[in-house]
């Protein structure tokens, strides 16, 4: 039987230090000593993609990481130190060829993207709005220098992650990523790719991603405005999924997949009328099956995001494939009836090939989740639980978290804010603006040096 796995979920965004850069992967390097002093196995991150810019900005980026551009290391991760160094013509030709499924429409796009101001490439030329291939050549040559400028910063970008994720195979710490979903509009996948997505001839969109409004969802509504795939380009669309497991595999040991029942059930929001919502049909379990089984070969490990409604086809093939799901106990209870929801507060019943959660990126943490329940609700958890209450929260998060650790999950994943017992919030769901959004910019109020190592 395989050792139990504990790990914490933090940003690298968030991480702060005395000694290095804010939020580099050089403050990577420290927190993985962190994460071995503390005897944990895994660090989970959120996606490292560089996001879309924000309307009207030239150079704001939107802080939602998935809002991103799919493919490619954000800049802002690049530690000082690797500002100036440069690859050799080898060491850059090997980069190339390794890389070269995403990297040419990534770095062209991006070079585009700084000349014209904007990386809503609907306001392009109309030949590189639509592609043309003499249109992309004539850019292509004009942009050379700009283009090999990307490609340097995305070298120094991988290269430095390259010595992060070194030391965590050496200390045994597995890395784990996040995939979101869909790219987003304003990015080289969807530009270099507009046939396999749901995008009409002049480049609108009536319906786009999101999750439409239930008695059982935990959020409401969402809209976020991300094309949606045309499944009828089945072939292309799982070529299209490979190329990003095989990006993902080069990066990390595992990864979550978010809002994995979309491979079954996807909403389809109406941008314009609330009412036209609803929900259509994915590509079902075999191409699902397809791509799981091509992660593995790539020795890329999988668990997939199974919260929410419209969940029993999805269940019934990570049971039959034997991948795990998640369990988040902040779901204990639901959130519009605060009516409980047994399978996430019996702790002690969680399946052995899950991945336990407190809570999540999206959700309070779990001391503010507390906050928010009567009395009365929390010693009706405690008993689901099979733990002691207590009428101090934060003794009784400390409780609970022990108890989620404790239980029979394989793996468990806790925030930082779960270890630290604070009520800081990374993002709210319902609540994002398209500029100047406040969520998604959490970072630690302690260094890493001075994180307790007890708890």
């Amino acid at each position: 039987m395989r050792s139990k796995i504990i790990g914490t979920f933090v940003p690298i965004s968030a991480l702060t230090s005395t000694t290095h850069e804010n939020g580099t992967f050089s403050t990577g390097l420290i927190f993985l000593d962190w994460l071995k002093k503390t005897q944990q196995s895994a660090w989970q991150l959120l996606p490292l993609y560089q996001t879309q810019l924000e309307p009207g900005s030239s150079a704001k980026h939107v802080p939602s990481p998935y809002k991103s551009y799919g493919v490619g290391l954000d800049p802002k991760y690049l530690p000082e130190s690797f500002v100036g160094i440069y690859p050799s013509q080898s060491e850059k030709k090997e980069f190339i060829k390794t890389n070269n499924e995403w990297l040419s429409d990534h770095v062209f796009f991006c070079a585009l993207r700084d000349y014209f101001q904007t990386d809503d490439w609907r306001k392009w030329d109309e030949g590189l709005k639509n592609r043309n291939q003499a249109t992309l050549d004539h850019w292509s040559d004009q942009l050379s220098k700009e283009i090999d400028t990307q490609i340097v910063t995305q070298w120094q970008l991988h290269t430095a992650y390259s010595l992060l994720r070194k030391k965590a195979k050496e200390l045994e710490i597995m890395l784990i990523g996040d995939l979101p979903f869909y790219p987003a509009l304003q990015s080289p996948l969807v530009w270099a790719n507009q046939n396999v997505f749901q995008i009409e001839k002049n480049a609108k969109m009536q319906f786009v991603s999101g999750i439409p409004d239930s008695l059982v969802a935990h959020f409401g509504r969402q809209v976020w405005g991300h094309p949606l795939y045309n499944w009828k380009y089945k072939e292309k669309l799982v070529a299209f999924w490979k190329m990003r497991f095989r990006y993902q595999a080069t990066l990390f040991d595992n990864i979550r997949l978010d809002h994995a029942k979309a491979f079954f059930y996807y909403g389809v929001m109406d941008s314009t009328h609330e009412q036209n919502d609803t929900y259509a049909e994915g590509p079902g379990a075999d191409v699902f099956k397809e791509l799981i089984d091509f992660s593995q070969k790539n020795n890329l490990s999988i668990f997939a995001e199974d919260s929410g409604e419209s969940i029993k086809d999805l269940r019934s093939v990570l049971n039959t494939l034997k991948i795990p799901g998640i369990k988040i106990f902040r779901f204990g209870f639901m959130e519009k009836e605060k009516k409980l929801n047994i399978g996430y507060a019996k702790v002690h019943e969680y399946p052995e090939n899950t991945v336990a959660y407190t809570t999540t990126h999206d959700t309070e943490t779990l001391l503010g989740y507390l906050q928010n329940l009567t009395t009365e609700q929390k010693q009706k958890l405690a008993e689901e639980a099979s733990v002691t209450y207590d009428k101090e929260d934060k003794k009784f998060a400390k409780i609970l978290r022990n108890a989620i650790i404790a239980s029979p999950a394989q793996t468990v994943i806790i925030p930082i804010q779960d270890w630290l017992l604070t009520t800081d919030r990374i993002n709210t769901p319902g609540t994002e603006l398209s500029v100047n959004d406040p969520n998604w910019n959490f970072h630690l109020k302690i260094p890493i040096e001075k994180l307790p190592t007890h708890f």
